[in-house]
């Protein structure tokens, strides 16, 4: 059973999506959408500080282990506090072809007061399928 607190979903006996003081991603699903995989994103800003723009680079490992493609992600705002769900085609195979995926970087980290260079030291990542998701 999940339910929705204010630090972000959670399953029951289990910690919060993200701690205060962290922007987490969790990959939550995928699917094959035509020739394409497409990612649903789990994001939440627990910073006191509203991210105007979040953007990432992601790399994806196919199933031999070779990195196959790279994305640019544009997340949008995320407000203080604010847990976002967002889908992307992310690669362009089925998902069954894909084994990872890697923030390689952060792109885009602006707010007020938002030191860009501390997002990627405040990202945490998590998986809950069989694809991981790392940094």
């Amino acid at each position: 059973m999940r339910s929705f607190s204010r630090r972000g979903w959670s399953r029951a006996g289990g910690s919060a999506l993200a701690a205060d003081g962290e922007i987490s991603l969790e990959l939550n699903g995928v699917s094959t959408v035509g020739s394409a995989c497409q990612a649903t994103l789990v994001a939440r800003n627990g910073l006191d500080l509203a991210l105007s723009e979040f953007g990432l680079d992601i790399v994806v490992f196919d199933d031999a282990g070779s990195v196959s493609d790279m994305s640019a992600l544009s997340l949008g705002a995320l407000p203080a506090g604010k847990t976002r769900v967002l889908r992307f085609n992310i690669a362009k195979r089925a998902c069954e072809k894909v084994s990872a995926f890697l923030v390689n970087d952060v792109r885009a980290c602006k707010g007020e007061g938002v030191d860009p260079a501390s997002c990627l030291s405040k990202l945490k990542t998590s998986s809950r399928i069989d694809i991981s998701l790392g940094l």
